[in-house]
């Protein structure tokens, strides 16, 4: 799966291929060099709509970032709403970022019903201004942390839409800038102020943030956490309220439950992972916290463990861990604590069978207990992460997701269910798969070059079962999932053959199967466009070479893009070799 099969492509990805026919060969760098700056105080929106613009980012974006000081902010954005013509360069940055992701956080219903202009335009508008503005503010060879922020809130609303190796050398212009201007040194140890120090802090572990995850997705093992020699220490656990400018002594990090316990859960999930790879490290964290003295790693305690591998005690506590020092804690009545504890099981999840893949063994040769529960893991991976996905709650926070579909599940279960054909469990895992697929509107894009990643395989994991229930006498009726998939490699298929396997075949038959497909695919694509879908999956950003109307074709998937990290070989120590059964 990870290479094609044709000899003059033998060393080139299937996935960047999947990526070449998705985008075309304009790189589309979002910012002229050299390029001049221009006036964009017009471009600003009403004064009212200014601050319903930071209200929806003070519900959608801050609580999962924390990137700023919010009450300083706000005092800053009210004083700049007075008098739009005399705003510093760094904070236009900033606010025009604000509005560009506060935007696309946003449902298409609730932008047209709040500001009386569709989404689509809307995006266009913010995320020209918002490169105008960058290029006023000199954002690559600015010092200002205010300038880096917006750079950071720009990458995460625009670089959803764009080609991931792009993206990813476009995040590498913020670490370069970061690292410029020291953000991955701690403060403390060069007499910063509290204040510049927790600022810096939180900068720099949202920045590492994005850049790994990016860096998974395309198979790169250079992150900024494996080149930078960074030593910053982890932020504090304290409200805003806690920070002050001018004092002269760090607040003391708390007990319970604040404002941090997203932005702190998701760090550490971060750093439990080796930088240069995906596979769980949880020492790392053992001796981060050795320099934290405010947190630890609770010691493993168990007899039992004592015949697993070291690695397996390591992952079970840090699990442990996570559980006890974060997740439980979270009220799910509060919307940010639900998001934080449904994400974390998520991600810990993620790691139990990340680290399994990591091993290279066989799935066959591992004992029937534990690949039950690996399996039953892998479920519990999906169906948590579908769950987000129906939780009107927590609706504004789903942008978040988008970087964080769940694939290692999905391709250990596709793997594990061409053998795993009947029982409960199974019927399960086929629900949460099909389930996942329309609420993060995969299913809209079975047409997609990504799908030739993994849809082969979901298809025999299918043919798998229907063969399995024949043999009891049963039938089952594939899911909508199938159907389309069936009738679009069935067309393609069909096309492919009558081009390679025959000679005599004329232009009016191959024209003809060309119509076929096309005609799958257009069906396919006009059933799917008007389901009904938790996920907006009409949040798509124009293409950015002209930012002109917005184009279907170009629309990218982030929970398709996710192969290519499962992919990689250097991510996953080639995954999709190890863990399956020889055949």
């Amino acid at each position: 799966m990870l290479y094609g099969s044709e000899e003059d492509e033998h060393e080139r990805p299937t996935i960047h291929q999947a990526f070449d026919t998705m985008f075309d060969n304009n790189d589309g760098f979002p910012f002229m060099v050299g390029g001049s700056t221009s006036r964009i105080t017009h471009l600003h929106p009403s004064t009212i709509q200014i601050f319903q613009l930071w209200q929806v980012y003070l519900n959608n974006v801050n609580p999962l970032l924390k990137i700023g000081h919010a009450p300083t902010l706000q005092n800053q954005i009210v004083e700049a709403g007075a008098n739009l013509s005399h705003i510093g360069k760094p904070l236009e940055a900033l606010m025009f970022s604000i509005y560009l992701i506060a935007i696309s956080s946003m449902m298409n219903d609730g932008v047209q019903t709040t500001f009386g202009t569709s989404k689509s335009v809307l995006l266009a508008r913010y995320h020209e201004a918002s490169q105008s503005a960058l290029i006023n503010a000199g954002f690559m060879r600015s010092c200002d942390l205010m300038t880096l922020q917006a750079y950071l809130l720009y990458l995460l609303s625009a670089g959803r839409y764009m080609d991931p190796r792009s993206f990813f050398c476009l995040i590498g212009i913020a670490i370069r800038v970061a690292t410029r201007i020291g953000l991955h040194r701690d403060g403390a140890q060069f007499g910063l102020s509290p204040f510049e120090t927790e600022q810096r802090r939180r900068l720099w572990w949202q920045l590492a943030l994005l850049d790994k995850r990016i860096a998974e997705m395309t198979g790169s093992a250079i992150t900024a956490l494996s080149s930078s020699r960074a030593d910053c220490r982890l932020p504090l656990n304290v409200n805003d309220t806690d920070l002050y400018k001018h004092t002269k002594e760090p607040p003391i990090s708390s007990s319970c439950v604040t404002e941090m316990l997203f932005c702190l859960t998701r760090i550490e999930l971060l750093v439990a992972v080796a930088p240069s790879g995906a596979r769980p490290e949880p020492s790392i964290v053992r001796n981060m916290h050795n320099s934290n003295s405010d947190t630890s790693v609770p010691p493993s305690t168990s007899a039992e463990r004592s015949k697993k591998p070291s690695s397996f005690h390591a992952l079970e506590d840090y699990c442990a861990y996570i559980e006890t020092k974060y997740l439980k804690h979270c009220d799910t009545k509060i919307p940010i604590q639900h998001f934080t504890l449904m994400m974390g099981r998520v991600s810990l999840y993620k790691l139990r069978v990340v680290d399994f893949i990591c091993r290279r063994i066989p799935a066959s040769e591992i004992p029937d207990k534990e690949r039950e529960a690996l399996f039953l893991i892998a479920v519990q991976m999906i169906e948590c992460d579908d769950e987000i996905y129906t939780i009107e709650s927590l609706r504004g926070f789903l942008w978040y997701t988008h970087y964080q579909a769940p694939m290692p599940g999905f391709i250990f279960l596709i793997s594990e269910l061409r053998h795993r054909t009947t029982g409960s469990l199974c019927e399960r895992a086929w629900k949460a798969i099909c389930s996942n697929h329309h609420n993060r509107g995969m299913i809209r894009k079975v047409t997609s070059p990504m799908h030739a990643a993994f849809g082969q395989a979901m298809l025999k994991a299918w043919n798998a079962r229907e063969q399995a229930e024949l043999k009891h006498g049963k039938t089952v009726e594939p899911p909508e999932l199938i159907h389309l998939l069936r009738r679009v490699y069935s067309s393609k298929g069909m096309a492919s053959q009558q081009q390679t396997g025959f000679t005599e075949t004329s232009e009016a038959q191959l024209e003809n199967s060309s119509l076929s497909m096309s005609t799958a695919v257009a069906d396919v694509e006009r059933e799917t466009a008007s389901s009904d879908m938790m996920f907006d999956g009409s949040m798509m950003f124009p293409p950015l070479d002209g930012m002109g109307e917005m184009d279907g074709s170009r629309m990218m998937e982030y929970g398709e893009t996710d192969w290519s990290y499962i992919m990689s070989s250097e991510a996953l120590c080639g995954l999709f070799d190890n863990f399956t059964e020889k055949q």
